[in-house]
């Protein structure tokens, strides 16, 4: 008999709901929840899929241990999971008492985001680990966020969304939301609201090098911008409002302090300036900012297309100073902060935003942690190029040597390495390094609630889920192998007394916030509760963790990026008119590395990854559709197919990241359609990345394309 079972998608940030059809504990079909008192029944491809990747032939079942040489083709043999702990821990003591507790590091990948009791379960184990060189995926594509919130609101996890619902003017920079379905906010349906918005009367606008699928008659139009000069646009917006309009001098005096540094760092930024640079003409430029400025209401986001630029932190703290001046922050129509369940606001809060307190010396340079990590591009130097260098790393939900710049320098790094452990659903291209791969179970085979929209919700609501069938074989969660780890090393662990512990502990508490317990969760319909609408009003005196609760309009700690900005942009004037900048384009059919694996994805035209050009590009290059080219820069070379693309500006190339699996055998769709790993050109090592969020430098970079 046929059981149907209320759950939700862990892939990004909507955690959109779904229902899975089971019969004897075996997943028949994932369908969307029309049940849903958020999502409605809207689901996106990523959440039906995932069904390929639970039945993956290729998935891990079983723990493994490399039984040869890190210079060799793994090979690896099935063991017990006692034996493969004993060993893991026995090997990790030593390695501490040789060389010192540094010498044991972590890389994070993005899915522990969605993971609940297995992100709680990390924070216990690194801790008494004593691990301290903890990387994340997090400095691939958002930390500049977390760093700007820190220095303007005092806290890294204060991000005002969008009010879509109300506003009249919404200007998004570097989101796709047909493809990547929002990012910094939890939304049902994003294409579905953005086309309700334009129907409601706002104005929407997309910046980006592309036309972008998002951008249509229903929903609105793209500026279309050279890539990684965001900055100089939103300085330029920001100039011409308080030239011509002038800034909300109530929210100035009421909520604000260095204001002046402000207006400093505009003054030279006016839309004749810019337009050049940006390559968008000076009277778009103004109207743009006299419509946004004019605007019964306004709201503004951003997402991974600035992050991942150069100067994505100072890009992010001028979006919140066009919400702010403007006076759109905290009001309907403009951007708010979504309470949900628990106030997160409060969590990442500063105790001191003073440049001495944050950053340290270090044999790489000035440096600092961003919410616990280091900057991931420096993982390879210091395993190869440090004095007291990593010996052994822990992978959890992460592949680095396809998702981070410099995959050579990786690879011989983790060759190097005495020992790697891998947590994870699949053996990818970094797990063909691993000492032990470790069977994680997967979103349907472990409960769990939707805590990675919290603060982000359109919709405030929260939901419960079970396992929706059995873990398979030998699988079990993250918070089971670390909990197991932790009591194999003789540190404190939820095992502590019981073979049967209640990891929801912690979170049972979180839900007493809101008047909550997991139990009424469980009963409730769809495992959902609805939480009161967004409030406005509270978020100068509740949510904003400024000692003074003012909004830092020019924080002090930004003062040698605005110095750095400033150079940049006289290298940009001087820059060739006809060089090339790549940036990263996402697409339907590759969601990061285990969606790699799926054989549905693979249609006749997405069996790889070419490099997308423009056509006035290819043509003064005499370059053809379908040619092979080589792609390269100081950093890297790859050989590539070429794909003549209208909607890119001039100037601009693209390619999808995440391929590149030629040496992967463990995930063999993958293997058979490796694609390019485009990350061979970005920059790694000392000063590949922004030095205020360890964000590294992954679009906007200079190539060269020649035939071949």
């Amino acid at each position: 008999m046929t059981e149907k079972k209320h759950t939700f998608c862990r892939v990004c940030e909507p955690s959109c709901a779904l229902v899975a059809e089971v019969e004897n504990d075996r997943l028949i079909k994932l369908v969307p929840d029309r049940e849903h008192p958020v999502s409605r029944g809207f689901a996106c491809h990523k959440g039906i899929n995932f069904q390929a990747i639970h039945e993956d032939p290729d998935r891990l079942d079983t723990p493994l241990k490399r039984v040869n040489p890190k210079s060799e083709p793994a090979a690896f043999v099935e063991q017990s999971w006692d034996q493969t702990l004993a060993d893991i821990a026995s090997q990790l003591k030593s390695i501490q008492e040789r060389f010192g507790t540094d010498a044991i590091a972590a890389y994070v990948g993005n899915p522990t985001a969605f993971n609940a009791l297995g992100s709680q379960a990390m924070m216990s184990f690194f801790t008494q680990l004593g691990v301290r060189r903890l990387f994340n995926s997090g400095t691939q594509d958002c930390s500049n966020k977390f760093a700007g919130a820190e220095a303007v609101f005092g806290t890294s996890t204060l991000h005002p969304i969008p009010d879509l619902a109300r506003t009249r003017y919404a200007l998004i920079f570097g989101e796709n939301p047909k493809v990547s379905h929002m990012s910094f906010v939890s939304m049902a349906n994003p294409m579905g609201q953005l086309k309700q918005a334009k129907k409601n009367g706002a104005t929407i606008k997309f910046i980006n090098p592309r036309r972008i699928e998002s951008a249509t008659a229903a929903t609105g139009e793209v500026l279309q911008i050279k890539p990684d000069t965001d900055l100089y646009l939103l300085a330029a917006l920001l100039h011409e409002i308080d030239a011509q309009v002038g800034f909300d001098r109530d929210a100035l005096a009421e909520h604000g302090k260095h204001v002046e540094g402000l207006r400093q760092f505009i003054a030279p930024y006016d839309a004749d300036s810019v337009a050049d640079i940006t390559g968008i003409d000076a009277a778009s430029i103004r109207q743009t900012a006299l419509d946004f400025a004019r605007a019964e209401s306004a709201c503004v986001h951003m997402s991974t297309g600035v992050n991942m630029g150069r100067q994505g932190t100072l890009c992010y703290w001028l979006l919140q100073m066009l919400s702010f001046v403007t006076g759109n922050l905290d009001v309907p129509g403009g951007n708010l902060y979504s309470l949900g369940f628990y106030p997160a606001a409060k969590a990442g809060a500063m105790r001191s935003l003073e440049p001495e307190s944050i950053f340290f010396n270090s044999e790489h340079g000035e440096l600092r942690t961003i919410r616990g990590a280091l900057p991931g591009n420096l993982l390879p130097d210091l395993i190869l190029k440090d004095s007291t260098p990593i010996k052994a790393l822990i992978i959890i939900a992460g592949n680095p040597i396809l998702s981070m710049g410099g995959e050579q320098r990786i690879r011989e790094a983790f060759a190097q390495l005495d020992l790697i452990i891998v947590l994870d659903l699949v053996r990818n291209a970094s797990g063909e390094y691993a000492d032990y791969l470790l069977p994680c179970a997967d979103m349907l085979e472990r409960p769990d609630i939707n805590i990675c929209g919290l603060g982000m919700q359109a919709e405030p609501y929260v939901q419960y889920t079970d396992a929706v069938v059995q873990p398979k074989a030998q699988r079990k969660p993250e918070w089971w192998i670390l909990g197991k780890l932790e009591q194999a090393l003789g540190f404190h662990s939820l095992f502590d007394g019981s073979d049967n512990p209640d990891p929801f502990g912690r979170l049972n508490k979180m839900l007493g916030y809101a008047g909550l317990t997991l139990e009424e969760l469980k009963a409730a319909p769809c495992h959902s509760v609805t939480l009161p609408e967004i409030p406005t009003g509270r978020f100068y005196r509740d949510w904003l963790q400024t000692e003074d609760k003012k909004v830092d309009c020019c924080p002090p700690l930004f003062a040698e990026a605005i110095e750095q900005a400033h150079k940049i942009f006289v290298e940009l004037r001087a820059e060739p008119k006809d060089q090339l900048k790549l940036i990263s384009l996402r697409t339907n059919y590759m969601q990061n590395s285990w969606y790699h694996n799926v054989s549905e994805l693979k249609r006749e035209h997405q069996l790889d990854n070419p490099l997308h050009i423009s056509p006035q590009d290819a043509l003064q290059r005499n370059l053809q559709e379908g040619q092979q080219v080589q792609v390269f820069n100081q950093w890297g070379r790859i050989a590539a197919r070429i794909h003549i693309d209208d909607s890119l500006r001039q100037g601009t190339v693209a390619m999808t990241h995440g391929w590149g699996n030629q040496r992967t055998p463990g995930l063999r769709i993958a293997s058979e359609y490796p694609g390019t790993n485009v990350n061979q050109l970005l920059p790694t090592g000392p000063g590949s990345f922004e030095k205020l969020s360890n964000q590294a430098h992954m679009t906007g970079i200079k190539v060269q394309v020649e035939a071949r």
